[in-house]
């Protein structure tokens, strides 16, 4: 674990060391993502904010019970994806700038980093690709242990079943990950390569993958208490994102300059 908390360290501390240049490659991407997905939502619903749906039992004609959302109309669910959509390319742009940036030290002083057109088409398609791949890959399993929980009546359990499960996903993809900082490189590598590489160092990548998930559950519990839901809790929302995204890149960053350029970790 010690090994695990030096490389989540370091990565914090790339992002702290070089927060000009954090803010100069990421912010005015993310305010242009957070801007275009809040009026998005206007436009589409006319709130500043979409809650996630409340789901309830309803009694159909046939007689069925089933889950229905309540107050999650078409147009809010358009507006949910698109601003996901717009969410994802916009930091698959910041990543692989700060991928370049950090391992090869590119920079610049316009006001968007470099945009290319083949990376960022790259970059988004095997990031879709890994995490469907995770999840094909766990799904089964944690849904025949969650059935098993369910059928013993041991349902308190569940919450750590689930952290587990998250723990497992971030394993799985730190170790498909150093595909991404590759492609941002303009280098080719496979994901069965990354497996590869970082087989050596799986016991740290598990303990690694449980400190993210305690920061993002952390991240998470913050910032629901201390944003409300105006446009001061979209800001806060949005500041606590970027903390996420920075130090996801730079850990993918590390991840890949230790393992694959054989760059100690200090």
């Amino acid at each position: 674990m010690l090994a695990s908390w030096k490389i989540f360290r370091r990565s914090v501390l790339i992002v702290s060391d070089n927060l000009k240049e954090a803010f100069r490659i990421s912010g005015a991407i993310f305010v242009a993502a957070v801007f275009a997905s809040s009026a998005l939502n206007v436009f589409l619903t006319g709130d500043l904010i979409i809650g996630p749906p409340q789901f309830q039992t309803v009694t159909n004609d046939s007689g069925q019970d089933q889950l229905m959302a309540l107050n999650f109309s078409s147009e809010k669910m358009i507006a949910l994806l698109g601003g996901n959509f717009i969410f994802f390319i916009a930091m698959s742009w910041i990543a692989i700038a700060w991928h370049r940036f950090i391992l090869i030290e590119e920079s610049g002083n316009q006001l968007f980093p470099i945009w290319n057109n083949l990376r960022v088409l790259k970059y988004s398609i095997k990031t879709i690709a890994i995490i469907s791949s995770v999840i094909f890959i766990l799904i089964i399993p944690f849904s025949m242990l969650n059935i098993f929980i369910n059928g013993l009546g041991l349902v308190a359990i569940l919450p750590i079943v689930n952290i587990l499960l998250f723990i497992s996903f971030y394993y799985l993809f730190f170790r498909a990950g150093l595909v991404l900082p590759s492609i941002a490189l303009d280098e080719t590598m496979s994901i069965r390569k990354s497996f590869r590489e970082t087989k050596d160092i799986s016991n740290e990548i598990w303990g690694l993958a449980a400190i993210v998930i305690t920061m993002i559950l952390s991240i998470g519990i913050i910032s629901g208490i201390l944003a409300p839901s105006n446009i001061i809790g979209v800001l806060v929302t949005s500041f606590f994102q970027w903390i996420v995204v920075m130090i996801s890149a730079s850990l993918m960053t590390t991840l890949y300059g230790h393992v694959v350029e054989r760059r100690p970790i200090n």
